[in-house]
């Protein structure tokens, strides 16, 4: 079923609602992402899934699945799901009740967050952060800070330490330089 989600739809589906990433460490290519959005009238959905594999001391093969769905520009549901060598490492689910957002991760129940959401980092690939002072992170369930380096480029310093920066052009994200726990990792987008 994922298969046939992603494909592309027609020509215009891939250069308006479709991006690919390559993921590079070290020059080399380890792996892809595909992020796509979709719009169904005052709903935007945006879809994001990757699968990398870099060996350090042992091969280490990490596949996310994360989703957002906006209505009229407010999170009203986020998750993202990350194995490691086929083990699940994450999922977490935050859904909109009408006054907060719900947190699930992989143990049940894991409180509230009661602000309302216009950003999150899956709709980070399409949607340069101008004026955004703090984004949804799925993986950390909670607002992190994103601080404006130049007229393109964005940073977060993230709960663990590690930073992600962010660089677009014509607002899509170009690039996310990931200094990750494992690896410094590049993602770069795919140019036809």
């Amino acid at each position: 079923m994922l298969y046939h989600f992603f494909q592309p739809k027609s020509a215009a589906a891939i250069t308006n609602d479709y991006l690919s990433y390559s993921i590079i460490k070290d020059n080399k290519t380890i792996g892809s992402i595909r992020v796509e959005r979709s719009f169904k009238g005052d709903i935007t959905e945006y879809l994001f899934e990757s699968r990398a594999k870099v060996k350090i001391l042992y091969s280490i093969e990490v596949y996310d699945k994360m989703g957002a769905t906006f209505k009229q520009n407010m999170l009203q549901q986020a998750k993202l799901y990350r194995t490691m060598n086929g083990k699940i490492k994450v999922n977490n689910t935050a859904a909109w009740n009408g006054s907060s957002y719900n947190l699930w991760d992989k143990d049940g129940s894991n409180g509230s967050l009661k602000q309302s959401i216009v950003c999150s980092t899956a709709s980070l690939y399409f949607n340069e952060p101008a004026n955004i002072r703090s984004v949804f992170s799925e993986k950390f369930q909670k607002m992190i800070s994103i601080q404006k380096i130049n007229s393109q480029k964005y940073r977060m310093n993230l709960p663990n330490g590690n930073t992600t920066t962010y660089t677009y052009h014509n607002g899509i994200c170009t690039l996310v330089e990931a200094d990750t726990d494992f690896a410094d990792l590049k993602f770069v987008l795919n140019v036809n």
